[in-house]
């Protein structure tokens, strides 16, 4: 530790032991001077000695660090940093290794390295659990008098929390953004009024719903006072709810109101008041035009006089929650006063997915003389087009009746005759123009004809149900709008406050004078710092000339856009901006240059990155020789990677990249095909690969086959949004396939031409596959592989197998040999010995090791049979030639010898009679020869047949 303590402690080292007459400086002072020092630094340290390649000890730590990591000295001292600090077994990246990694830069260069927010989970000792940690750390190289370095001071602190935060506010910033949006949505699609007023009564802002009912420009109604739309009467009325909104009371009410044309309309209108620092500053508020549905309620009193009661119940029931069990109590005390057999109410609804309206019975009620058909579930979700008669009359909003006598046949005179209805009424519901459902009235007793007062009055209550169901959806929409307003109110605020846009007022020179809060967020900047100081200063010397020239455009031009340019944090680290900056030095409120910037850091790395695949397509293009392509199935746009100007099938690039490059040239009998099969894939969310087949016309005008594959992209729903594939030329595969079909019939004719037996040997599992003239010439079953050794050995003949062991053997182990032939005896499943002759091909590997073998066993039974035939045969013919040769001769010679003495006329030893007796004896014995040699010929000929 001595040249930690020259660093640390030099006056020990150049002053204290240097001058003369004064005490020396022992070792030990040096020691316990350094620890002192070391102990009370402020800041958690540790001291790592190097001990080889990617190798530190701990040598020295302070209570500091002990007491930050929650570790012992006994844990730490004389250990591997590897050891001293074990890595998050749940968690990949090792901060360790990054760490390491600058502890050997130092050792390399010799200088200071500082390691900001590096990731370390340190193990609580109360949980045994690893916490997630950061920490950033300086690291400083403490070398001795040769200028090496001897150890290296790390001191660190934690940034935890700070880590934890900055990713907390970007979630925040995501969130915000989406909530302006919705909020954005919320405000230009209701189709109520909203607007927010100032304590006055003035106009702050409105929507064009608002606009609408008061039938004014929108421009024109923000600069006006709501108290002029007020109908004299009920202007009292609504100054006291306005009064209570100021008041800070949320408060809603009905009243009349006079659009600028003199239209009076019937609003309810709700009041909120808006808060800034514990006083109402605006009053929002939502305004619904329920003109027509008052209208509605009136005619409905006026027309349901002698049914008062029963009216008010049914309007009161219904302007509360709609309830299925009361409507038929008052469903059955309506029927007894129409003298109806049964009354009822249908829903109508949409059909999801193809949008045809579908009826089902909601509430009966039947007197005596009626079948309930409530549980009846032919009438739930029954398509209304099923019942033509009452179809058109609904759908327009008119009533339909009808009696049995009037119906034709058809369903609906089905349905009359299956309930026993005489007579029928049918009422429609319409909710926002359009079919909500209807309410029936049956009669079973009577072939009633309905009359128009009883259809009038039956309308008017038919219509209260109608004014229920609207106001109960209006009732529901109004409260989700004051819901959603709310909600939106408070994200707004958010938005304001947290937004991501970096907003900055300045001169025509560039100095600020103005920078919102979010610059704090987003660069590190306190607005206080920025405030006074050139802009310029924090932009990128690449682009300061090109951002200072485009922002001179604005002593010309209201509004620029600057192009992305860098702009450096409180860190120093440049981040990407886009900015859009508005001339508002005329605005006296303003008296500046507004600019709107945005950090667009992860929009330019992610075009980078895209470069980048882009070139990796490119290259895989080139590298496979596949026409590869990225299908953007949204916007139907295409982008293909080839390999240069003359492409695959023969294109030039700028051909290849039109859109409609496959529709023009994929031929026209493969074209509707593949259209549907790619619809129907694409539709499909559980599909997400493709492949098929098809002709493509090349450049030269002939067709090539090609193969297709690609991958479909989805969103979490299922949606298919890209598809990435490639394209393929398998004209010559397709080719040598359809070669390969005709070479395999061919073959597969051959062998049931031939006595052989095709076979297939996989060495290394023992596995033999072979053809079927295995049963139809050995009589053994084929369906599985067998083994040489457990099987065919087996049924070698006994005096063969060792011969055919050997012999197998001896050409497999010689790595020269690529042919083996072998000629032995085969027991057939019947029992009979056949002689066969094998021929097999030996296939190897890279080394020479046999791994298959692929031949052909023939049975050579017949042949060998008329072999040792022939054989017997030649060795008869050999015994008749023999005979020739040889007993045929001396008979012969005798008799030639004889008839030259006749021809001489030598008769001294024997006389004339004695030669001529001895001539026919030697011809008698002659034809005994040839006589015996005609039998064996005979018998020849005979085998042979």
């Amino acid at each position: 530790m001595g040249i930690f303590f020259d660093y640390i402690c030099p006056a020990f080292n150049k002053n204290l032991g240097a001058k003369a007459g004064l005490m020396s400086v022992t070792p030990a002072m040096k020691e316990n001077c350094w620890k002192k020092i070391f102990e009370a630094i402020p800041f958690a340290c540790l001291v790592l000695k190097p001990q080889g390649p990617a190798a530190f000890h701990v040598v020295e730590v302070n209570s500091t660090y002990l007491e930050l990591t929650g570790t012992t000295r006994e844990e730490l001292l004389n250990k591997n940093s590897r050891d001293a600090f074990p890595p998050n077994p749940d968690h990949q990246e090792y901060g360790h290794d990054s760490f390491l990694a600058t502890l050997e830069k130092i050792m390399f260069t010799g200088e200071k390295k500082e390691t900001e927010n590096l990731r370390y989970d340190i193990k609580n000792k109360v949980t045994s659990k690893f916490e997630e940690r950061y920490f950033t750390s300086q690291n400083v190289p403490i070398k001795n008098e040769s200028g090496e370095v001897e150890v290296i001071l790390h001191t660190t602190r934690e940034v935890t929390l700070e880590n934890k935060r900055r990713k907390r506010d970007k979630e925040i910033e995501l969130e915000l953004s989406l909530n302006r949006q919705q909020f954005k949505n919320f405000i230009r699609e209701n189709p109520d009024g909203l607007f927010r007023l100032d304590p006055k009564g003035d106009f702050l802002h409105a929507n064009e719903s608002l606009a609408k009912l008061a039938e004014v420009p929108l421009k024109k109604l923000l600069n006006l006072n709501f108290l002029p739309f007020c109908a004299p009467y009920a202007k009292n009325l609504i100054l006291e709810h306005f009064d209570k909104a100021l008041g800070g009371e949320v408060n809603s009410f009905e009243a009349d109101f006079i659009s600028a044309t003199g239209n009076v309309i019937i609003l309810k209108i709700l009041l909120m008041p808006m808060f800034l620092e514990g006083k109402v500053v605006e009053v929002h508020g939502i305004a619904k035009d329920v003109t027509q549905l008052k209208h509605s309620e009136k005619v409905i009193v006026e027309k349901s006089r002698f049914l008062e009661v029963n009216a008010a119940f049914v309007s009161t029931l219904l302007e509360n929650e709609i309830n299925y069990e009361a409507l038929h109590e008052t469903f059955g005390i309506i029927g007894e006063t129409v003298g109806a057999d049964r009354m009822y109410y249908f829903g109508a609804d949409p059909d999801p997915e193809t949008g045809e309206i579908l009826i089902s019975q909601k509430v009966e009620w039947c007197s005596e003389k009626a079948i309930p058909q409530i549980g009846n579930q032919e009438l739930q979700n029954m398509p209304i087009q099923k019942v033509e008669e009452i179809t058109a009359p609904l759908i327009r909003n008119l009533p339909f009746t009808a009696t049995l006598d009037d119906l034709t046949p058809g369903m609906l005179k089905k349905i009359f005759l299956e309930e026993h209805i005489k007579s029928m009424l049918l009422l429609p519901i319409f909710v926002e123009d359009s079919l909500f459902g209807f309410v029936g009235f049956d009669d079973c007793t009577d072939q009633r004809i309905w009359k128009e007062e009883e259809i009038t009055f039956l309308k008017s209550l038919t219509q209260n149900l109608t004014n229920a169901f609207e106001k109960s959806a209006a009732l529901n929409k109004v409260k989700k709008s004051e819901e959603d307003l709310k909600r939106s109110e408070q994200k707004f605020r958010s938005l304001v406050q947290e937004g991501s846009d970096l907003i900055g007022i300045l001169d025509i020179d560039g100095y600020y004078s103005f920078v919102s809060e979010n610059y704090k967020k987003i660069l590190g900047f306190d607005p206080k710092e920025l405030v006074g100081k050139n802009a310029y200063h924090f932009i990128h010397r690449e682009d300061w000339e090109r951002v200072r020239e485009q922002f001179y455009q604005l002593k010309e031009q209201k509004q620029v856009r600057i192009s992305p340019f860098r702009f450096k944090n409180k860190e120093g680290e440049y981040r990407w901006v886009q900015t859009t900056a508005t001339n508002l030095l005329k605005d006296s409120a303003v008296n500046g240059i507004v600019a709107n910037s945005r950090d667009i850091t992860t929009v330019i790395e992610q075009a980078r990155e895209i470069e980048h695949i882009n070139e990796r397509y490119q290259l895989a293009a080139t590298a496979t020789q596949d026409l590869i392509y990225d299908w953007d199935l949204t916007s139907n746009d295409i982008t293909r990677f080839h390999r240069g100007l003359q492409e695959l099938f023969g294109y030039p690039s700028e051909v290849v990249n039109r859109r409609d490059f496959w529709k023009n040239n994929i031929h026209p009998e493969d074209k509707p095909i593949e259209k549907k099969k790619l619809a129907d894939i694409i539709s499909n969310p559980k599909e997400d690969f493709i492949k098929t087949e098809y002709r493509f016309r090349k450049a030269d005008g002939t067709y090539a086959r090609v193969v297709d594959r690609g991958y479909i992209l989805r969103d979490p729903s299922g949606k298919a949004l890209r598809l990435i594939g490639a394209t393929s030329d398998i004209s010559e595969i397709t080719a040598k396939r359809e070669a390969l079909k005709i070479a395999n019939k061919r073959f597969k004719m051959a062998m049931k031409a031939t006595n052989e037996m095709i076979w297939e040997w996989d060495i290394a599992t023992d596995s033999v596959t072979r053809s079927k003239g295995y049963k139809k010439i050995f009589g053994y079953d084929t369906n599985e592989a067998t083994s040489v050794h457990s099987f065919w050995l087996t049924k070698v003949a006994d005096e063969d197998r060792e011969k055919l062991k050997s012999s197998l053997a001896l050409a497999i182990g010689d790595p020269e040999v690529e042919k083996w032939k072998l000629e032995y005896r085969l027991v057939k499943e019947d029992g009979k010995i056949a002689h066969v002759t094998d021929r097999g091909y030996i296939l190897r590997d890279n080394t020479g090791k046999a791994t298959r073998m692929v031949g052909a066993v023939l049975d050579v039974t017949n042949s060998r049979k008329l072999l040792r035939k022939i054989q017997r045969q030649n060795k008869t013919l050999k015994e008749i030639a023999w005979e020739q040769s040889h007993i045929v001769r001396a008979p012969l010679a005798r008799i030639k010898g004889l008839l030259y003495l006749l021809e001489e006329e030598e008769f001294e030893e024997m006389s004339k009679e004695e030669i001529l007796y001895h001539i026919k004896d030697s011809a008698n014995e002659l034809d005994n020869i040839i006589r015996n040699i005609v039998e064996k010929t005979e018998k020849i000929n005979v085998e042979v047949r």
